[in-house]
């Protein structure tokens, strides 16, 4: 009779776990996005190597996201997102994986190979990277439909300015501003048939911009 109490009581135990743990992910679809960017402002950007490392390891705990590859960061000071649900059981050297297209996101302790939490995203346009294209010569209205179409969800494009020297610009020129946009830059160079470079002579980067394409 005291066991069969006692199973009782677990169960219920367990069904309220549950119950708690799906009405805290259901949430997250709603605001998680902006949170992940209060921890980029200062992200330890990490190697192409450990994102594979990464992701291979993960992927033995959970099914990925086949045609994407995530952009990882490392929780350096957990008590900076102590008030923040999703990140309330992170502790520092923690990755967290996110997969913009598929509108996920993972919080994984590499110590301790295991999952912390999982959950949805929604993207919010503002907090995408933001691609200035500068007018070189090329078609702006051209150029930002392809980089609009080839990379929906990763991007926000906007034409913002003219080059001051744009006799000087010899191609369509990728400058990734803020250096930690490396592989997005190659990406967006591949697709328009462009170059990564660094930021022509005598020019200035549009405030707030992530990325430039000088389209020529």
């Amino acid at each position: 009779m005291e066991s069969a109490k006692s199973t009782g009581k677990a169960t219920k135990i367990l069904l309220i776990v549950i119950v708690v743990i799906a009405m805290a992910l259901a949430g997250l679809t709603y605001y998680f996005y902006n949170q992940v960017q209060n921890i980029k402002k200062n992200p330890n950007i990490v190697s192409q190597a450990e994102v594979e490392h990464i992701v291979s390891r993960v992927g033995q705990l959970i099914d990925l996201p086949k045609e994407e590859t995530p952009t990882l960061y490392t929780v350096q000071d957990k008590e900076k997102l102590k008030d923040q649900l999703f990140f309330a059981n992170a502790q520092n050297g923690d990755k967290i994986l996110v997969y913009i297209k598929a509108k996920k996101a993972i919080v994984y302790r590499p110590k301790d190979n295991k999952l912390i939490n999982v959950g949805p995203i929604t993207i919010d346009p503002k907090s995408l990277p933001q691609v200035a294209l500068i007018d070189a010569g090329g078609d702006l209205n051209a150029m930002t439909k392809k980089i609009a179409d080839k990379f929906p969800d990763t991007v926000s494009v906007s034409a913002t300015a003219i080059a001051k020297n744009r006799n000087s610009i010899k191609q369509v020129t990728v400058v990734d501003v803020t250096g930690q946009s490396g592989e997005l830059a190659k990406q967006i160079a591949a697709e328009v048939g462009g170059a990564v470079g660094p930021l022509p002579a005598g020019e200035l980067a549009p405030e707030g911009a992530n990325i430039l394409v000088y389209v020529k």
